[in-house]
C-alpha cells in the first residue's frame, strides 16, 4: 500500500459447544435469547469492478484512492464516502499506488507508471521504461522511485516522468523499495562512506537487498544472508539500522552502511509478509498465520497475537493497538502490549489487502472489490494500557531480564563449560557464514554480465519503440 507525502523513511476458529442429553437444558437454552453481536460498519464503497490491490491515503486524510484489478484507480471524498473520480488508462491490473499532494502516482502490471492530477482525473504524465510490471512506487517529492521484475530499480523525475537513474544489480526481481533521506540516516560520525547523501535501499527475490548511491546510481552495499525473496523493509527511527523480512521465515537487522548482520529474528515458521518498526519494537506478519511483537535490540520475540486462519497480509501499529488484515478475510484489533484480541471485523468476501486509520476510522480493501469503513472511536476504551513509550520500555526490560537470567544460570551451572560451548558455537556459526557467503556468491554473481546485458538490451529495444511512436 503506497503512503502519504512524507519524506521519511518509507514497505478463528469457532468453538461449537457439545450438545447435551438434557431435554429440560436443551429447552433453557432454547429459549435464551441470542445476544446481537454490535456492527461497527458505517459504510462500504462498492465501486470498482473487481479486487482492490492496493490503496493510499491523502496526508489531509481528505482523500482516499484505491488501484484495482479492473484497470482503474478511484478517488473517494471521505467527507461524503463518495467516488469523485474515476482514472481510466491503464491496460492491466493496478499493482500499487501512492497519493502526494494533488497528485496520484499508480503502477501497473502494464509496466507502466501514471501520474494522475486527483481534482481533474486526468493523466497528466505516463511513465515508461520497465520490461516488466511494476511491482512498488515511493515518491518522494523530487524523486519517484518505481520497482519491477525486470530485475531492476529507477529513478524518475516526478514532474515530468524523465529517468534518472537505473538501479542494476539484483538477479531477480526487486519488489520492496526504501527511501532514506540524508537528514534521517547518514550521520557524519558514523558513516563510512562519502556523507549527507540520500539513499534507497531495494529487496529482492535473489534472496538480497541493496543500498545504492543516488548521485551515481551505483550499489553500495549488499545485505547477505537470508535463504529466501526479501518480502518487506523497514528502519528504526535513526536510520542506521535497517531490516529486512524474508521468505526464510526470518527476519534481519542490519547496519546499513558496512552490511554487517546484527541479529536474526527466528520464532515464525513461514514467509514474512509485512513489517512495522515502532521505536524499539518491530511487529510482523507472516503467512504462518501469526503476527509477533519484537525488541530489535534482543531479537526477542515477545508477543504473538493469535486467531489468524491465513496469511496476514498487512499490518498497522497506532496508539497502542496493532491492526491485522488476513487472507481469511477479516480484519483484527490487538492491545499490542498484552496480545489480547480486542476486535474482529466481519464483512469482507475475500483477503484484505490494506488498511488505514483516520479520525477515528478504520478503512479497509479487499480483494472482493470493495473498501469498508469501521468505527474504531471507541476502541481505546477496551484497552488495558497502551502508549508508545511504556511498552517499549516494558518490553525492552523484560527482554534485558530475561537475558540477564539465562546468563546467570548458566554460569551457575558451569561457567567453564559455558564458555567452550560458546567458542565452539561461534566457530561453527563463523564457518557456516562462510560457507553461505560463498555459495550465495557464487549462485548469484556467476551469471551477472550476462544478466545486465539482458536486461540493457530490453531496455534499449523498449527506447526504441518509444522513439518510433513519437517520430510517426
Amino acid at each position: 500500500m503506497g503512503s502519504g507525502g512524507s519524506k521519511r523513511a518509507r514497505s478463528a476458529s469457532s468453538d461449537q459447544s457439545s450438545g447435551t442429553d438434557d431435554g429440560k437444558d436443551k429447552k433453557g437454552k432454547k429459549g435464551m435469547k441470542k445476544k446481537k453481536e454490535k456492527s461497527y460498519l458505517l459504510k462500504t464503497l462498492a465501486d470498482h469492478d473487481e479486487g482492490i490491490n492496493c490503496m493510499s491515503m491523502s496526508e489531509d486524510g481528505k482523500l482516499l484512492v484505491t488501484g484495482s484489478e479492473d484497470k482503474t484507480a478511484r478517488v473517494w471524498d471521505l467527507a461524503t464516502d463518495k467516488c469523485i473520480q474515476v482514472m481510466k488508462g491503464h491496460t492491466s491490473y493496478i499493482t500499487c499506488v501512492q497519493v502526494f499532494g494533488d497528485h496520484a502516482f499508480t503502477g501497473s502490471s502494464d509496466k507502466k507508471v501514471r501520474k494522475w492530477n486527483l481534482k481533474t482525473g486526468e493523466c497528466e504524465v505516463t511513465i515508461e521504461g520497465h520490461a516488466a510490471p511494476i511491482n512498488r512506487l515511493i515518491c518522494t517529492g523530487d524523486f519517484l522511485f518505481t520497482s519491477s521484475y525486470d530485475r531492476t530499480a529507477m529513478c524518475w523525475d516526478p514532474d515530468d516522468g524523465e529517468l534518472l537513474h537505473i538501479f542494476r544489480g539484483h538477479k531477480r526481481g526487486v519488489t520492496p523499495l526504501m527511501y532514506i533521506p540524508a537528514e534521517d540516516a547518514l550521520k557524519d560520525d558514523v558513516l563510512d562512506i562519502e556523507s549527507n547523501k540520500d539513499v534507497l535501499i531495494t529487496g529482492s527475490a535473489d534472496a538480497t537487498a541493496k543500498l545504492w548511491d543516488m548521485d551515481s546510481g551505483e550499489c553500495i552495499v549488499t545485505y547477505r544472508g537470508h535463504r529466501g525473496a526479501i518480502l518487506c523493509l523497514s528502519a528504526d527511527s535513526t536510520g542506521l539500522v535497517i531490516f529486512t523480512g524474508s521468505g526464510d521465515s526470518t527476519i534481519r537487522s542490519w547496519n546499513i552502511t558496512t552490511g554487517e548482520c546484527y541479529k536474526t529474528f527466528e520464532g515464525h515458521q513461514s514467509s514474512i509478509i509485512c513489517m512495522q518498526v515502532v521505536q524499539k519494537l518491530m511487529y510482523t506478519g507472516s503467512s504462518d498465520c501469526n503476527a509477533k511483537c519484537w525488541v530489535t535490540e534482543f531479537g526477542d520475540c515477545t508477543r504473538t497475537y493469535q486467531g489468524h486462519r491465513h496469511t496476514i497480509t498487512t499490518l498497522k501499529y497506532n496508539e497502542g493497538l496493532l491492526y491485522t488484515g488476513c487472507g481469511d478475510n477479516l480484519t483484527r484489533v490487538y492491545d499490542a502490549k498484552s496480545g489480547a484480541l480486542k476486535r474482529t471485523f466481519k464483512g469482507h468476501e475475500f483477503v484484505v489487502n490494506c488498511i488505514d486509520l483516520n479520525d477515528g476510522k478504520l478503512y479497509t480493501a479487499s480483494f472482493d472489490g470493495t473498501v469498508k469503513i469501521w468505527d474504531v472511536s471507541d476502541i481505546k476504551d477496551d484497552i488495558t494500557s497502551f502508549g508508545d513509550k511504556g511498552d517499549e520500555e516494558n518490553e525492552e526490560e523484560n527482554a534485558k531480564n530475561k537475558k540477564n537470567k539465562k546468563k546467570k544460570d548458566s554460569n551457575e551451572n558451569d561457567e567453564q563449560d559455558s564458555i567452550t560451548e560458546k567458542n565452539e558455537t561461534e566457530s561453527t556459526e563463523k564457518l557456516r557464514n562462510d560457507d553461505e557467503k560463498k555459495d550465495s556468491e557464487k549462485d548469484f554473481d556467476d551469471d551477472e554480465e550476462d544478466l545486465d546485458d539482458e536486461i540493457t538490451r530490453e531496455i534499449e529495444e523498449i527506447n526504441k519503440e518509444m522513439e518510433a511512436v513519437k517520430n510517426m
